[in-house]
């Protein structure tokens, strides 16, 4: 990783506290960690970087016991003063657009794993499109922003993995939703096919290799003829292929249909869903 990422993920991590305590008068060293989720040893080395650019001021009460500590931004600084002051103003306008923006829909939290993940998704759905337009709105500083999304994206997701870890539910909840995924994704898939399979006589197979090559190859940037060669030659193929088909797939079957016609519409129509998905 280059020093210029690195300083630029520092700064991110910085603004991300700064952002934090903009929205309170002050706030106690665990609630920073919560809420930033960041790790005790990093959000301690960014507490001592901010304080010692004056951006943010420790406070001792010293009327509780043990004495609490809190940290508190320093709103009389002015940001274009200090080193990569223009990276912290835009890192800043970057949040104070985001927050408001994300004030636009209400993020209630339910004890449901499905709800609580959905929320999360939307949370996410919604970062991803506002860092997009926030980029156009600001295309000079478009990698700057970028290194500050992964930085976001990255506390989100070990957040997210950690909770997994904990919560049996929630984890079994994931792993059904994505099932339910691909199940969805495959319905679009066989309702694009039902066109494409027109010029067929043998429709029924040619679904079944067709989706096996959408499941394979067509990722892997393959070409369907190579596919079709290698379904003719490969035991390990033909036995994915009747897994998929359900049953035992003669071979004399499988040859009259790989010497179609209609294979050469299918070429226009695999080329078609290849550039949609790239």
């Amino acid at each position: 990783m280059s020093t210029k990422v690195q300083k630029l993920q520092k700064i991110a991590t910085e603004s991300i506290i700064l952002d934090i305590l903009s929205k309170q008068q002050r706030v106690r060293w665990k609630e920073l960690r919560q809420k930033s989720g960041l790790s005790s040893r990093t959000l301690s080395d960014r507490l001592k970087s901010l304080m010692d650019k004056n951006l943010v001021k420790r406070k001792v009460d010293p009327s509780t016991y043990p004495p609490a500590t809190y940290y508190e931004i320093n709103r009389a600084i002015d940001l274009s003063t200090i080193s990569d002051g223009d990276i912290y103003i835009i890192f800043k306008s970057f949040f104070d657009k985001k927050n408001r923006s994300a004030g636009l829909f209400a993020i209630i939290e339910k004890d449901n794993p499905r709800n609580i993940l959905e929320n999360i998704l939307k949370t996410i759905w919604h970062d991803f499109l506002f860092t997009l337009n926030f980029c156009l709105e600001n295309y000079q500083y478009s990698k700057h922003i970028a290194v500050l999304y992964q930085t976001i994206f990255n506390i989100q997701l070990e957040q997210i993995i950690g909770y997994m870890l904990k919560n049996y539910k929630f984890a079994e909840q994931i792993n059904q939703i994505f099932n339910e995924y691909l199940e969805s994704q495959k319905k679009v898939l066989e309702s694009l096919l039902s066109d494409a399979l027109l010029g067929f006589k043998d429709k029924e197979l040619a679904k079944a290799v067709l989706i096996l090559y959408y499941k394979e190859a067509l990722l892997l940037d393959m070409e369907l003829y190579i596919f079709l060669v290698q379904l003719s030659q490969s035991l390990e193929l033909r036995r994915k292929l009747e897994k998929e088909f359900g049953r035992p797939i003669d071979e004399e079957r499988l040859n009259n249909l790989i010497a179609e016609e209609g294979w050469k519409d299918i070429e226009s129509f695999s080329a078609a869903v290849k550039k949609a998905i790239s």
